[in-house]
């Protein structure tokens, strides 16, 4: 597989895109786990909330067990105290509820922040880079296969833009089909300039 092109230039171009997706990817990355750290930090009073509310209800029913406990005394004196014990475990549950929310909006605010850019971006980045591996992958293994200038060539005819062929011929396709070595490599180095691989290549094949 052909990761990057032969010309240095065009190389070092795609080597710096390369690290450039990787620093995006990770700045988001890194971005979404800050915004994760401050929306969790607004769980804190609900976490209060949870544990003075357990922290009540357990102190209240231990004074109503204790009260029950004590001779002479009606049983009807414990129930205020367990009155207030189940209204602090309603406080309780409402920390609860809140810590819950805010966890949940914190993952979800963290995601979206990554997600979206970083998706926006490889859904460009990704399909250019993959055709450019591609094509130079598929033109690599014709050279390598012995099958010289001539499809690559023939290739070039068919991809590259009429103001760039005219250039090299008035009539390509006549000139391919004589067999004119000279418009046939012209054409070919086009083509492989275009998909990155080096005119050396030819020599090679």
């Amino acid at each position: 597989m052909k990761l990057y092109a032969d010309t240095p230039s065009r190389r070092v171009a795609q080597l710096f895109a390369d690290l450039l997706t990787a620093a995006w990817i990770v700045g988001w990355v890194l971005l979404g786990r800050l915004v994760h750290e401050l929306v969790s930090a607004l769980a804190v009073p609900g976490e209060k909330m949870d544990d003075a509310g357990t922290s009540l209800s357990e102190k209240l029913l231990e004074a109503a067990g204790r009260v029950d406990d004590l001779p002479l005394v009606d049983d009807g004196v414990a129930a205020p105290f367990e009155g207030a014990a189940r209204a602090a475990d309603q406080l309780r549950a409402a920390g609860e509820a809140q810590v819950e929310a805010v966890s949940t909006l914190a993952i979800w605010l963290a995601v979206a922040v990554v997600v979206v850019p970083v998706l926006m971006w490889l859904m460009i980045y990704v399909p250019l880079r993959w055709r450019f591996i591609r094509n130079a992958t598929s033109t690599q293994r014709f050279l390598e296969a012995g099958t010289g200038a001539d499809l690559v060539a023939l290739r070039a005819m068919s991809t590259q833009p009429l103001h760039k062929l005219v250039k090299i011929s008035d009539d390509p396709v006549r000139a391919w089909r004589d067999g004119d070595t000279e418009v046939v490599a012209k054409l070919a180095e086009l083509e492989l300039k275009a998909v990155g691989l080096s005119a050396k290549r030819l020599k090679r094949s």
